[in-house]
């Protein structure tokens, strides 16, 4: 019969010889370069960051990376939830995680680190606690503080933050940082005390002044007692990157005399950063 067993005893293949199946070579290899586009896009994404955009928009950052809207929107959104970028208003910045890793960097400095030795010159002849801001998202934070015994207690412990519209600092940052920064400190005039501007149109005229003069003062406008003086710290780019000032009790800072030993100050700090952190 044609569908009867063959005579004589069944022959079987060792298990030994029975292999499972294994993805071909190719599968990896595509796998491998699906990974490295994708990491490529999100380094593209970033690398449209420069002095002159700081703060983009989502169809901007697409454009000068050359990539669709849509993986645009895909990985600016992992980014955000990751830290390397922050978004604001429909905008978007370099975000506070990649600020810490760049100092990790082996050729940079901390920017308080650069800053540390021309804050100790300025607290030796103003005899007053010096601090030094950085923008973070809509306040400005403190990255280094410097006090002697003669300088009185410091107002704030390193890490604090304070608002743009009632700090000298922040009045600086408003001044000379990224053109939406005021429009969205224009929508947040909280009251600190009851000298603290509230009205976009004041707010207004003060930055204008701000960039007029080189300075900015505050006056019990972030809390009873507290006056505050500072200036810009820009690197050779003119890039802003922080700002140095002082801040006193009881009295107003005496502008005529400080505003000198800070700006000598922070152009010491700005040719050390420009040095250590720009390109050659």
């Amino acid at each position: 019969m044609a569908n009867a067993a063959p005579n004589g005893p069944t022959v079987r293949r060792p298990a030994s010889t029975v292999r499972p199946r294994t993805l071909p070579a190719a599968d990896g290899g595509a796998a491998a370069r699906h990974a490295a586009s994708v990491t490529s896009r999100a380094l593209a994404l970033l690398g449209t960051f420069d002095s002159e955009h700081s703060v983009q928009s989502l169809s901007a950052m697409a454009r000068r990376a050359n990539l669709p809207v849509a993986t645009a929107h895909r990985l600016a959104g992992e980014l955000v939830a990751w830290g390397g970028l922050e978004k604001l208003h429909g905008e978007y910045r370099v975000g506070q995680r990649i600020w810490r890793l760049g100092l990790l960097a082996p050729a940079q400095q901390n920017i308080a680190e650069v800053a540390a030795p021309f804050m100790q010159d300025v607290l030796f002849v103003t005899h007053n606690v010096v601090n030094l801001f950085i923008l973070d998202g809509e306040e400005v934070l403190l990255v280094e503080r410097m006090s002697g015994t003669g300088a009185g207690q410091p107002f704030r412990r390193v890490g604090a933050r304070l608002p743009l519209h009632a700090s000298a600092a922040g009045k600086i940052m408003l001044a000379y940082g990224a053109k939406d920064l005021f429009s969205a400190a224009a929508r947040r005039l909280e009251p600190h005390t009851p000298r603290t501007i509230t009205s976009p149109a004041v707010l207004a005229a003060e930055i204008e002044r701000v960039r007029n003069s080189g300075y900015a003062t505050t006056e019990e406008e972030a809390g009873p007692d507290n006056y505050g003086l500072a200036v810009p710290v820009f690197l050779p780019n003119n890039q802003l990157v922080a700002a140095l000032g002082i801040v006193t009790r009881g009295r107003p800072v005496p502008v005529g005399s400080v505003v000198p030993v800070l700006n000598i100050a922070a152009r010491g700090i700005a040719r050390r950063l420009g040095v250590e952190h720009l390109p050659r």
